[in-house]
């Protein structure tokens, strides 16, 4: 009885465990649920990816407006006023109002509870870009000296001597923030301005030779057509009696070593010649005349205290600023730079700038008798250019680097490096004319028309170029002036070719 009452009780309970009625209600209870939070779920996401886009892409404009900032900021840094050997003046570190310890420069930097910087953009306005307004983005620039504590580390150079205020190194911290709607993005860089070198002199040769010649035909009927003058112009001819007088004729101290006399005296001679003959006048009040007037070529800074204004031998002088080391220096800061083009003139196919015919050109056409035949542009004094020839090395000292033909202009660097200048045409410069290198000489031919407002360099990197080749040759029947102006080289060192960025970093 036992086991049959067991066996009942076993197959009621397989009869309820198999039953599967009333289960679809629940099963369907669960579904419609998890399904419920699954749509809640996408439609959350999908409400939500939107956001994350915008938020994208706000902080893609946002930087975006950061680097126009810094673009902005780089052309306001480099046109700035150029301070104490070529670095930046006080005044851009003191913001847009010009006054020391304002709101202005008492901005937030990156160093904690240092407020050193100062506005680029106009204070609690930031900028938009060119056309557009505010509501579609603008960004705010400052600029700090990197004088603070580990600025080291992010510009690579020794901390600054200097103060808030005092730019000794020529390097300066630039940031720029920009803000599309809620999003922001900071960029900051480090940019050098690389200084010029101090150019003493209107004509400068401060090379391993000072090898001079002046025509023998050049006499008192004539010597008014050379002009070397180290008094300070501006560019409109004007004399500028604020600014320093430079040395006319500079060269670096010491000795010749391939002659055995100064460099001074090198330079001297050809101005200090008391045997010129006019025509067939040899009298010696006619050789005295024209020595005289020689010399007269020659005008600026008395080398001897407390240098004022002489003309002749006095303003021929030695001037340790600017030698060859310094001058190599320079050149290879120039070089260097991303934005500088080299133009290759070769012994095989050497460079020829030919200008207008009837009028002065900035675009002259460049040709080599080779495979080059294209316009360069020299620039103006409102876009100054680099424009930087690089020649090969001649031993003979025969092979022109650059040749100059017809009617030329430009304005900026013309640099010549391993080659001769060799001027035919009428050229016009305002700024910088470098003429470097190994065998090498600025030469103004006969007929040639030269007018330069700045400074013009010949130095001969080789000791042992031979006798009979000179670094600065003014042939006869020419007209040939050369003139300082600061004007003009604070001009050449607010060009945005002279400087460059060291580091970068954003957030």
């Amino acid at each position: 009885m036992s086991s049959g009452v067991g066996g009942a009780e076993m197959r009621t309970w397989r009869k309820l465990l198999c039953n599967e009625r009333g289960v679809a209600l629940p099963l369907a209870m669960i579904c419609l649920v998890a399904l419920t939070v699954m749509v809640l779920t996408f439609l959350t996401l999908s409400g939500v990816e939107p956001q994350i886009s915008q938020s994208l892409t706000d902080t893609a404009r946002a930087r975006y407006l950061a680097e126009s900032g810094i673009e902005w900021g780089f052309k306001q840094v480099a046109a700035s006023p150029v301070g104490i050997s070529g670095n930046f003046a006080a005044s851009l570190l003191a913001g847009p109002d010009g006054v020391n310890n304002t709101a202005d420069d008492l901005q937030p930097t990156n160093v904690p509870a240092q407020n050193t910087a100062a506005m680029l953009t106009a204070l609690g306005s930031p900028s938009p870009l060119p056309t557009k307004t505010t509501a579609e983005g603008a960004f705010s620039v400052t600029v700090r000296n990197d004088n603070l504590a580990n600025d080291d580390k992010f510009t690579g150079v020794t901390v600054d001597s200097g103060n808030k205020f005092t730019d000794n190194n020529g390097i300066i911290i630039v940031t720029s923030t920009g803000t599309f709607r809620g999003a922001t993005r900071t960029i900051q860089v480090a940019l050098k301005r690389v200084g010029l070198p101090p150019f003493p002199g209107a004509v400068n040769i401060p090379g391993f030779q000072a090898d001079t010649f002046l025509s023998n035909s050049v006499n008192s009927g004539n010597a008014n057509r050379y002009d070397i003058d180290g008094r300070d112009y501006d560019r409109n001819g004007s004399l500028n009696a604020a600014n320093p007088t430079k040395l006319g004729v500079q060269v670096q101290p010491g000795i010749q070593t391939d002659l055995g006399i100064t460099y001074e005296a090198r330079a001297e001679q050809p101005f200090d010649n008391a045997n010129v003959c006019s025509g067939a006048d040899c009298s010696n009040p006619t050789k005295a005349a024209n020595r005289t007037a020689r010399l007269g070529i020659v005008k600026g800074k008395d080398q001897n205290p407390p240098g004022n204004y002489t003309t002749g031998l006095a303003t021929i002088g030695p001037d340790a600023s600017l030698n060859p080391t310094i001058m190599s220096g320079f050149l290879s800061q120039i070089a260097s730079n991303p934005a500088t083009a080299i133009l290759q003139s070769t012994q095989a196919c050497p460079i020829v700038m030919t200008g207008g015919a009837a009028t002065a050109t900035s675009t002259p056409t460049l040709t080599n008798g080779c495979s080059m035949n294209q316009t360069v542009s020299l620039g103006t004094t409102a876009d100054p250019k680099m424009v930087y020839f690089r020649g090969d090395p001649d031993t003979s000292s025969a092979f022109a680097g650059l040749t100059v033909n017809n009617m030329v202009s430009g304005a900026g660097i013309l640099i010549v490096e391993d080659g001769d200048l060799q001027q035919y045409g009428n050229l016009r410069w305002d700024g910088l004319v470098i003429v470097t290198g190994q065998y090498v000489s600025a030469a103004f031919r006969t007929g040639s028309n030269t007018t330069i407002y700045g400074a013009l360099t010949g130095m001969e990197s080789q000791p042992a170029e031979s006798s009979g080749y000179f670094d600065f040759f003014m042939d006869t029947n020419l007209d040939f002036r050369v003139r300082s102006s600061k004007q003009n080289l604070d001009m050449v060192q607010q060009m945005l070719s002279v400087h460059k960025i060291l580091s970068w970093r954003e957030n």
